[in-house]
């Protein structure tokens, strides 16, 4: 039997020392609230965390070794539990902990990704507590309220900069990919866009690309609504009425005083709501210069003309549901709706991403 476990002491010695001393990797995990026999894995990050290793906990530990020339960014995933989190896999010898919570170090991108998620959780910790007090604390002043909510400003500030430095120190690695998917509140879509961009394509795994392809059509939207924002001239386009007669907008625009483009849809439960505000803008100043543009963006006309026909929308009514509308609405960076969009008669918009309410006290000031 000491014969036995001398030769398993040798052979697992020798694995672990051909994988290191070969170059390889060597992870040793530290489980202790798993029973002997619980299933460890490595896992890819796709939607299925398809599984490429496992080890067995044996008193509290357990081990992979290997070899990985380029590092990789993968799940370790219990089959006890939803324990577990991300390492990456890169030559070296790695220590991970699965014990409130999960903790990476030894090789530099795991001690950076470390780094990251601890400065992380100490940001978090930190705004939470902030808030708790602000919630606790009613009879604080304004200017001890401005104070607390500066050291959460200060906080965010801080935590960004160092993931900015860690993202553009590794952004031709696995490490750089896998931060920037985790950090989406972080940066606006147009940075995330320009950033995830330098990511070589050989490191842009599935749920990079997934995010990438979501942030670059959140982008180019940004970019439009940037360029139609308040000041920029607006953009005409052509579509039919209820009658399947084509509209030019320019035609409405330069009739008019005001122009409100209304960007909507009948399933649209906020749109219906703001209809009765719609109406009195028209009862108001219809007859003093003042044409309301309705486009739609339902996908099927009768559910449209239906929409108009409950609602009683009066004024000119626009869809294109084979892409017409849809067109228009990127056009102008349209990501969510209803959006309201006042243009004058020059053709400058002066009011942009305003509730219906809103925009009814801007013309009145205007009218006078």
């Amino acid at each position: 039997m000491i014969k036995e476990l001398k030769n398993i002491f040798i052979c697992g010695a020798l694995a672990a020392f051909a994988a290191c001393g070969n170059g390889g990797y060597e992870i040793s995990g530290e489980y202790p609230s798993a029973a002997d026999g619980t299933v460890v894995y490595l896992a890819n990050l796709d939607a299925d965390f398809t599984k490429t290793d496992s080890a067995v906990v044996k008193g509290g530990r357990f081990t992979f070794t290997g070899r990985q020339d380029t590092p990789v960014v993968r799940m370790i995933l219990s089959s006890m539990a939803l324990d577990g989190g991300p390492v990456v896999v890169e030559n070296g010898n790695i220590d991970v902990q699965i014990k409130n919570g999960f903790r990476r170090k030894g090789t530099p991108l795991n001690n950076d990704m470390q780094r990251f998620f601890s400065e992380r959780a100490k940001m978090a910790r930190g705004i939470e507590l902030v808030g708790n007090y602000l919630v606790a604390n009613s009879a604080l002043t304004d200017a001890q309220r401005d104070s607390l909510q500066g050291v959460v400003a200060e906080a965010r500030t801080s935590f960004v900069a160092m993931l900015q430095k860690s993202i553009g120190d590794n952004v031709k690695n696995a490490l750089g990919a896998f931060l920037l998917t985790q950090s989406e509140e972080y940066f606006t879509p147009q940075e995330l866009h320009s950033i995830m961009s330098m990511v070589p394509e050989n490191l842009r795994d599935e749920r990079f690309n997934v995010m990438y392809a979501r942030v670059k059509i959140e982008a180019e939207n940004s970019m439009r609504a940037f360029a139609t924002a308040v000041g920029c001239p607006y953009i005409n386009f052509e579509l039919p009425d209820v009658n399947g007669k084509k509209v030019l907008l320019s035609n409405i625009v330069n009739a008019n005083k005001y122009t409100l483009l209304d960007f909507w849809a009948s399933w649209c439960i906020p749109c219906r709501q703001e209809a009765p505000v719609l109406k009195k803008i028209v009862a108001d100043y219809g007859k003093r210069g003042v044409a309301v543009v309705s486009v739609s963006l339902d996908s099927s006309l009768e559910e449209w003309k239906e929409g108009i026909s409950s609602l009683g929308l009066g004024w000119t009514q626009l869809c294109g549901p084979t892409g017409g509308s849809a067109e228009a609405a990127a056009a102008y960076g349209v990501s969510s709706i209803p959006m309201l969009i006042l243009i004058d008669a020059e053709g400058k918009i002066v009011m942009r991403g305003e509730p219906a309410y809103r925009v009814a006290q801007q013309l009145e000031e205007l009218m006078k």
